[in-house]
């Protein structure tokens, strides 16, 4: 039979659903929810336990900060994804997606793993799990996790084409998508607003991956962070650790109860966020960018020149700065040299950066 036009003939739709039939015969499954202390019982190591971990995914390890947040995860009840495993003849439960969940319960659990680098309890930091108290131990061994168990019926070549597809399709959630899902507010909505405004994407040249990944937003939360804690009555970014994530997440949690509580917040967050976007683009001869030529966004530069010009404003709300001059003061001071990446969240970098755009711009 003749291809019908513009798409496949009858005898090509027929093979393909008799194909399809056949593929989707070989994806059989029951659903299981266990307890994490089922789980680490029968997981002993990574090959020889009831449980184990298959060929194809053993070299594949977290990190003790990515183990400790998962840890944390389950201790605050956040929801945890679906671990997919297949039942052998012999009974053994292959892990076919969920090995760095089961190895970071076990480290926790079994292996004295210290938690770190914690964002939504980091009084946790440095606890080890025998240092909970008994009732909060209790509570993690029985949290539960959802399991999908392939029919033994499934082909090695399934399983292992399953796990690429579950590792090449899932992306972790970056902060600003999480600050964005968990911290809905009349400032998160700003954010995302000013971070889609066509000036604002003007300014920041960046790669479609940053893009999709929520750049602009992560760089309108530190704006307003930075600036809104540069100064307040316990002193300048109270709680700031070295490590942004909890204190952006902290400082978009305050500042959302405060515009629901405050009806001009919001209009007064916007106009300085304007005000800033126009004075960079009058006074920096690249914005934000180093060069012309570079179409990149660092986000130690944006911190540096954004919240810099921001406080220099404030300062003296009729600055003026010819960018010609902007430019001699910022070679000078050897900004590019003092502007980098390496250690940038260190507090002591975060402010001088900071103030060096301050002192460039109000001048000697």
């Amino acid at each position: 039979m003749a291809k019908k036009k513009g798409g496949p003939s009858d005898d090509a739709k027929k093979l393909a659903e008799e194909v399809l039939s056949s593929v989707s015969r070989q994806v059989k499954f029951s659903i299981a929810e266990y307890p994490v202390s089922l789980y680490v019982a029968r997981f002993a190591d990574d090959t020889e336990g009831r449980y184990f971990v298959p060929e194809y995914q053993r070299n594949l390890a977290w990190n003790d900060e990515q183990k400790s947040q998962f840890i944390e995860s389950l201790l605050v009840g956040l929801p945890i994804p679906f671990m997919f495993f297949y039942q052998t003849d012999a009974g053994r439960m292959e892990i076919v997606d969920g090995s760095q969940r089961m190895r970071a319960m076990r480290a926790f659990l079994k292996e004295g793993l210290r938690l770190r680098d914690l964002v939504l309890v980091p009084e946790l930091n440095g606890f080890q799990f025998n240092d909970l108290a008994e009732d909060r131990r209790n509570k993690l061994e029985d949290v539960t996790i959802r399991t999908i168990l392939l029919n033994t019926d499934t082909d090695p070549a399934t399983r292992a084409e399953m796990f690429a597809r579950i590792n090449r399709a899932g992306t972790a959630a970056n902060e600003a998508e999480i600050r964005r899902g968990s911290l809905p507010g009349l400032v998160t909505n700003l954010i995302k607003e000013l971070a889609e405004a066509p000036s604002f994407v003007a300014a920041t040249p960046l790669s479609k991956k940053a893009v999709d990944q929520r750049e602009r937003e992560e760089l309108v939360t530190r704006f307003f962070a930075y600036v809104n804690t540069n100064s307040t009555p316990e002193g300048r970014f109270p709680g700031y650790r070295d490590r942004p994530k909890k204190f952006l997440y902290d400082y978009l949690k305050a500042a959302n109860a405060a515009a629901a509580a405050d009806p001009y917040m919001i209009d007064g967050m916007r106009r300085e966020f304007e005000l800033m976007l126009d004075f960079v683009r009058q006074t920096f001869p690249y914005g934000f960018q180093k060069s012309r030529a570079n179409h990149a966004v660092p986000r130690v530069r944006f911190e540096a020149i954004s919240v810099g010009s921001t406080l220099a404003l404030q300062e003296n709300p009729r600055l003026e700065v010819r960018p010609d001059e902007t430019e001699r003061r910022m070679r000078d001071a050897e900004f590019d040299r003092v502007v980098v990446s390496d250690g940038a969240n260190v507090r002591a970098k975060l402010e001088g950066r900071i103030d060096l755009v301050k002192n460039i711009l109000v001048g000697p």
